[in-house]
């Protein structure tokens, strides 16, 4: 799940495991930053 934070100046990639009652936090950074990943592999 991709989140938009502070009036989408930051963004947070995050998988959520509802079972286990988890959040694994894949990656937090500017637009700029997550415009250069593959969320797919982060």
């Amino acid at each position: 799940m991709v989140f938009n934070i502070k009036g989408k100046r930051y963004r947070l990639v995050a998988r959520i495991n509802f079972r286990r009652q988890l959040v694994f936090v894949k990656f937090f950074g500017t637009h700029k930053e997550y415009d250069r990943i593959n969320v797919e592999e982060v």
